[in-house]
Formats: structure tokens, sequence, C-alpha cells
């Protein structure tokens, strides 16, 4: 009798498993299978790196923003530590002016120009790292004997630095004056000649526009009210405006600010961008209410006028006198200014071949500026830009007849 044989073939043995991983073969007592230990251990001991490379990020990423918010802070107020000097030196200038006028009486001149003290530090860095720089000029112009040395080296202790920059505002051309009656033709004549620059005149063919028309929307926007301008060519104030959407029409107020002249007719982004530094706003006439009183009269400070400027509004300074009205203004700050009406007659005419009654426009005191502080500390930056109006005391307030004060016309902290 033959036997039967039984075979038992466990190809694919059951495992079990415990959260998805291996626990072994209960059927097979004799050789447990091993491992699941080390292998959570693996996966926890990853999952603590992570959890720790992550803190780790955040770490750093935390105390960057702090040190970034921090010299952001140390910037600002050390852009407005630089502000404060620069007050200082506006204050200390007019103060010896008025010392002077005091001493010398009638036979006085008070001037304004890019020697005064307000323009001495113009573009130079001063924080701590240039307490090194102050010591040695102290040491070179023996100047310890006047000069506590323990001012420098609390200095040194200024983390940053600021530069200031002081511009003298009347240097430009003022649009808001344009809408008075008694300056509207004075400041009409600087603006066209200024738009007119020849320095400009591939530019002003390529855009084939008319000077005239576009003063004349200018005084328009500006003016009080609501006839059309001579110069514009329009029939009324709107007609430049009746397409544009949404509706627009002159504001008849003074100009806000430079970039508001981006909206009157004519006058787009490169024209803002070629002629604004040439332009200015400030001081507001608002006192002058656009009547004919002496506080409305349109001038601009000949002692410190860019020499572009210049040369727009006498064209035959970059022909017949290119060579000595570059020299003059080149070395204008290391010679004496123009100190009274005569004086800058004169200098025109010999400088600048001016034979225009546009001259007429030109004075040599200014009590508006524009100052500009950037201060830096680590890698952050923060600049300041104001402007600032000297308040001249009243001649007949005996009392405070020397004393001065500042009003800001503009602040921002960019």
């Amino acid at each position: 009798m033959k036997k039967k044989l039984k075979f038992s073939l466990k190809i694919f043995p059951k495992v079990n498993t415990y959260f998805g991983f291996p626990v072994g073969d209960p059927e097979n007592k004799a050789e447990p299978q091993k491992g699941i230990a080390i292998i959570i251990t693996l996966f926890m001991i990853t999952l603590m790196v992570l959890f720790m490379a992550d803190m780790q990020v955040n770490a750093v990423v935390e105390s960057e923003l702090a040190v970034a918010n921090r010299d952001n802070l140390k910037a600002e107020y050390i852009a407005k530590s630089g502000a404060n000097l620069a007050n200082f030196l506006l204050s200390i200038d007019l103060a010896i002016d008025l010392t002077m006028a005091e001493v010398q009486g009638a036979n006085a001149s008070v001037t304004d120009g890019p020697g005064d003290m307000w323009g001495q530090l113009n573009g130079f860095p001063i924080g701590g790292d240039t307490a090194e720089l102050l010591g040695s000029l102290q040491e070179g112009f023996d100047l310890s004997k006047v000069n506590d040395s323990k001012v420098l080296d609390t200095f040194k202790l200024f983390e940053g630095h600021f530069v200031i920059n002081v511009v003298d505002e009347s240097s430009r051309i003022n649009v808001n004056y344009c809408g008075i009656r008694s300056s509207s033709d004075s400041c009409k004549a600087a603006l066209k000649a200024l738009i007119s620059c020849p320095a400009e005149r591939e530019y002003l063919e390529r855009k084939k526009m008319n000077p005239s028309e576009i003063v004349g929307n200018v005084v328009d926007w500006v003016d009080g009210n609501t006839e059309a301008d001579a110069d514009s060519g329009h029939g009324s104030e709107n007609d430049p405006y009746n397409s544009r959407e949404p509706k627009v029409n002159p504001k008849n107020s003074f100009f806000d600010s430079l970039d508001e002249m981006q909206v009157v007719a004519g006058w787009d982004n490169d024209m803002q961008k070629i002629f604004s530094p040439f332009l200015t706003v400030y001081p507001m006439p608002l006192e002058a209410m656009r009547d004919n009183k002496a506080s409305s009269t349109f001038q601009i400070n000949f002692n410190s006028a860019p020499r572009e400027l210049l040369n727009c509004l006498f064209p035959k300074a970059t022909t017949e006198c290119a060579e000595k009205s570059a020299l003059y203004t080149q070395y204008r700050a290391d010679q004496e200014v123009a100190k009274d009406n005569a004086s800058i007659q004169n200098t025109l005419r010999e400088q600048f071949c001016a034979d225009s009654d546009i001259a007429k426009i030109f004075t040599y005191r200014s009590d508006v500026y524009r100052v500009t502080v950037t201060g830096e500390s680590g890698v952050q930056t923060k600049t300041l830009e104001y402007v600032i109006s000297r308040q001249k005391p009243d001649d007949q307030d005996a009392k405070n007849q020397y004393k001065s004060s500042m009003k800001y016309l503009y602040w921002k902290m960019l």
C-alpha cells in the first residue's frame, strides 16, 4: 500500500505588522524577525533633526530681522541728527548775517550763496567712521586748543553716519508765482525760456511742442480766474481737458507739489524728468492772495542758481560767453558773490552776455532751503527730505529784532 506524500509549501509566509512596520512571523517561534526598533529610532531622529533645523532657521531669520529693524530705527534717528545739524548751520548763517547788518548798519549787504556756512558740509559723511579723519584735521590745524578732545572720543561711539545736502530752493523757478498778477509776466518769461532751452532743442523738435502754449496751460492751472491765458491758444481753460477720462478741470489754485504739474495739459513725464530739477513750488505765496502786494514778487537767487538754468535763461552764455560763464559758475563759491542788484546786472552782462529784461528777476538773498539727509546704519539707509524757511525777525519789533525761527514747508522720510 502506497503512502500519500504531503507537501507544505510556504512561499509567502504571513507577516504581522504594527502601524505598517513588520513585527515578525508568529508561526516561526524559533527565528523571530528583528530590526523594527532601529527603524523607529531612525525615523524619530530624522523628525528631531528636521525640527531642530527649522528652529535654527527661524532663529537666524528672527535675529536678522531684529538687527534690520534696529539698524532701520538707528538710520532714521541718524538722519534726524543730520537734520538738526543742517538747521543749526542755517541758523548760524542767518545769525552771522544779522550781526553784520547790526554792525555795519546801512552799509551792510546780506547775501546768500553756495560759499555760505550752510553749504560747507554738503556731501561729507559725518559719523563714527569719520571721527579719525576729524581728529587728524584737528591735529593738522592745531585745533586742540579750542576743541575738547573728549568730543571726538564721544563721537567715535556714534554708529553709522549721515550725509547732508543743503540746496537753496530760491535758486529755482517757483511756478506758483505764475498765477499772481504782479509776478505772472516775469514768471512766464522765465518758464518759457527754460522749456525753450537750446540744450534741449532736439528734444523739443521731436516732441513738436509749443512752449508758449504749455506755459499758458500752467498759468491757467494755477491762476485764480477761469479765463484762458492769451498764450495758451485756447478759448477756454477747459478746452485741453475736455477729452480726458476721468473728467479734469484746471485747479485754479497753487500747486501743492511738482508732481501735480504732470496733470497740466502738455506737461508729460519726459518734461517732468528734464525740467523739474529747476522748478519749485516753495514758498507758496499764500499771503499774497494773488494781489499786488510786494511780498508776491517773483525772484531767483542769482548767487546759487545752477549753471544749466542760467544758460537756458541767457542763450548767449552757451555761444558768445561760453568760456566766461563756465569759469564764473565753476569758481562762484570761491569768489565774491553779487551783493546788490547793480553787481548782478554787471555780472550778467559781462559773464553771460545778458541783454534781456529777464535779468531783473534775480536777487542775492534767500531764506528757503531744501535739505536732504541720508542716514546709514549697517546695511539700512533712511533719507529725510524737507524744505525749511528761515523766518527773519521783524524790524519793527525791537525785542525780537535779532531772533530767528524755522518753519517747515515740507517733510518726508523715505
